[in-house]
């Protein structure tokens, strides 16, 4: 046997029990078990952005980090673009996000860029970040009468570049509206005008318009205040009884109390929707007392209607008419000659329901109707005698029939007698 293996043997056991005792089976805390890891990269957003925005950016080392590793960063120009003094990619992680927040501490004008750096170590990698000019400002006029328009003023700080730059707007109530997006011209560096419209609502109401580049928005308050109208007492009369034939009649819109500020749209309806009726009408601010307007009503129509007048935002007042039937055409022979007696007809425009006294008169005495005929109830026309004293000439003779303040005239020719 080898004394000395034997000895040497003994004492490489020694050493290990006395490891063993000391550290335990665990390897000592700084005993160095991983390769570093080196920065590889600081990477930005691509293009260039809005100043004023908050975007963000990405460091990354060359592997998986055994351990938290802080990384620093630097700004060239913190008064444009600031980052945290570090960030730290955690344990197991390649990579860590990076905050960047830009500032507007001026105008913007032409190209302009910041260099970002970030450090590991010995290590350094640096990146510009680009800016271009962003949302400034966004001002509305408040308060604002509901239904009136809203003076709205977007700027950016600095001129917009070529195509100009496109600015997606919103509005968070339905009760103010606004185009989609509105468009800064190139080299212009904001717009004004009343871009938003609104809508009258009964209650006041604080709308929020937003305006939104690519990782910035802007928010103004609209102050909207609610538009009443108490009209008072207010009425819609007309007449009685009406006979059709396209003839106009006379309406009243009786207004008590003053319209407000804004005016106010007046629309009429019937429940026939052959009755002629007024367009839309708008009613300036202060309008009040009796407003005058005209409907018809066609020769056709044998009974009840309803014509209403709406207000907006007060309400809806009516009046019912009895329509009765209206003078349609006067027959008589084409060819007429003096010293004949012919007959004549009345037609209505639909079968009446009562009784309908017709009046009927010439403009020349050589010409003989009755003064007047009945068109009986359930029948739509009536007859009447037509006799001409006799002519040396050719002569053109009107025949007026008259029904209830309505009028149909027709020509009738007349010849010598052959």
């Amino acid at each position: 046997m080898n004394r000395t293996v034997t000895w040497m043997t003994l004492v490489r056991i020694a050493v290990a029990v006395y490891l063993v005792a000391v550290f335990g089976l665990a390897v000592p805390a700084n005993a160095d078990t991983s390769t570093a890891c080196s920065l590889e990269s600081l990477d930005l957003p691509p293009g260039k952005v809005h100043s004023g925005a908050a975007v963000h950016g990405t460091v990354r080392l060359g592997c998986p980090a055994s351990q938290d590793t802080e990384v620093e960063l630097a700004s060239a120009d913190a008064g444009w673009v600031s980052v945290p003094q570090q960030v730290v990619v955690p344990a197991g992680r390649s990579e860590a996000d990076v905050p960047i927040q830009t500032h507007q501490p001026d105008f913007l004008s032409g190209d302009f860029s910041v260099a970002l750096t970030a450090s590991l170590g010995d290590r350094q990698v640096g990146r510009s970040l680009e800016l271009q000019p962003g949302l400034k400002y966004l001002v509305v006029n408040s308060p604002v009468t509901s239904g009136d328009s809203v003076f709205v003023q977007i700027g950016l700080n600095g001129t917009a570049p070529d195509g100009g730059t496109v600015v997606t707007m919103e509005s968070d109530d339905p009760a103010v509206r606004l185009p989609a997006t509105i468009k800064i011209p190139s080299g212009a560096s904001g717009v004004a005008g009343s871009y938003a419209t609104t809508v009258r609502v009964p209650q006041d109401a604080d709308v929020t318009i937003t305006a939104e580049l690519p990782d910035q928005v802007k928010t103004a308050t609209v102050a909207l205040k609610a538009w009443t109208y108490d009209a008072g007492a207010w009425s819609l009369t007309g007449p009685q009884t009406v006979h059709g034939g396209g003839f106009l009649y006379d309406m009243a819109l009786d207004l008590p109390n003053p319209v407000p500020h804004g005016g106010v749209d007046v629309t009429f309806g019937a429940d026939d929707p052959r009755i002629g009726l007024p367009s839309r009408t708008n009613l300036v601010e202060g309008t009040s007392g009796t407003k005058d307007f005209q409907f018809s009503v066609p020769y056709d129509i044998d009974g009840h209607a309803t014509v209403d007048a709406h207000i907006e935002g007060v309400g809806t007042r009516s009046f019912t008419v009895r329509v009765l039937p209206g003078l349609k055409e006067i027959e008589t022979p084409w060819q007429l000659y003096g010293g004949q007696s012919v007959e004549g007809t009345i037609d209505l425009g639909t079968v009446t329901s009562e009784p309908l006294t017709v009046r009927l008169s010439g403009d020349n005495p050589i010409l003989h109707v009755p003064e007047e005929v009945t068109v009986p109830a359930g029948s739509s026309s009536v007859t009447f005698p037509v006799t001409i004293d006799p002519v040396d000439e050719f002569q053109v003779v009107t025949l007026t029939a008259e029904l209830g303040g309505t009028y149909l005239s027709s020509d009738l020719f007349i010849d010598p007698a052959p």
